[in-house]
């Protein structure tokens, strides 16, 4: 008969990895979110990660609440999950990072240095700045195929709206005299 006081070893170490490993994961993802558009591809590999961990997650937890009654072990994993999807859908890592990247990216700004080699400006692994009318650009890493960033215009707002050809700049309002763009592939 099994012992239904306390868990077996093996089982409390392989589900306490695995929460561990989740935990990872879950801040990898929400890393990919911290510029204004996902990292897709790093994204795509963390989701990946975190299906097979559920998968094993998974088994662990039949087995703690059949074998053992051990409910509080097995929602440790699912608890870093629903977080990190709530944290996603409400945009703090987004919101975060621009927080603490905003008087460093209004210093550059100012100035609006053209630069093609990349750098850090506060959270943001910045590809290149490129100073336009009454503004300047920042791209940032992310999206998938076309190039993302922040426009900073403090004096006059940018025409609004998606791309329409290849090359051009969509503008939407971010925050203040902030914009976020995408320039079509």
């Amino acid at each position: 008969m099994a012992d239904t006081r306390h868990p077996a070893p093996w089982w409390v170490w392989l589900t306490a990895i695995t929460a561990l490993l989740v935990f990872l994961v879950c801040g990898v993802i929400l890393w990919t979110f911290l510029p204004p558009v996902v990292i897709f591809p790093f994204f795509a590999f963390a989701a990946w990660i975190l299906l097979f961990l559920g998968a094993i997650w998974l088994v662990l937890a039949l087995i703690g609440w059949f074998r053992y009654r051990a409910l509080r072990w097995s929602g440790v994993a699912p608890i870093f999950v629903v977080l990190t999807v709530g944290l996603v859908l409400l945009s703090v890592p987004s919101k975060f990072a621009f927080a603490v990247s905003e008087d460093a990216l209004a210093a550059t700004a100012v100035d609006c240095p053209k630069t093609f080699e990349g750098s850090r400006i506060g959270l943001y692994s910045v590809r290149y700045v490129q100073p336009v009318d009454n503004g300047c650009l920042f791209f940032i890493e992310g999206g998938l195929i076309d190039s993302i960033g922040l426009g900073y215009f403090p004096e006059v707002a940018p025409p609004l709206g998606d791309p329409r050809h290849d090359g051009d700049i969509g503008y939407q309002e971010f925050d203040g005299d902030w914009y976020l763009f995408v320039q079509r592939f």
